[in-house]
């Protein structure tokens, strides 16, 4: 399932995580629009975790989409910073990222 931030319908601001108004102008009409294509900033692996066996590394990225919002998100590999990825919801309702196959 594709990724969806919201964007206000007054002013056009991006948000994520979702909000009731918009902290630019106030309005509280939203759309729902693709994330789309973003970039790795920073990222990290999680060695150990409470319950979960330590050979699972979890790899984690910030990404920053191309309309301002930071969303940290899973990745199946370590991804340096500067990746173009693509963002997707899991069947686990996990953020993941992915390397993209398209430019910004």
């Amino acid at each position: 399932m594709a990724f969806m931030i919201q964007q206000c319908s007054g002013c056009g601001l991006a948000s994520f995580p979702p909000r009731y108004c918009c902290p630019q102008c106030g309005e509280a009409q939203w759309q729902e629009i693709s994330a789309g294509v973003a970039r790795v900033a920073q990222a990290t692996v999680v060695r150990a975790r409470i319950g979960i066996a330590a050979s699972e590394l979890l790899h984690l990225a910030s990404v920053e989409l191309r309309d301002g919002p930071v969303v940290i998100a899973q990745t199946a590999e370590p991804l340096p910073p500067g990746t173009l990825v693509e963002l997707a919801v899991d069947e686990h309702r996990r953020i993941v990222a992915y390397p993209a196959d398209r430019d910004l």
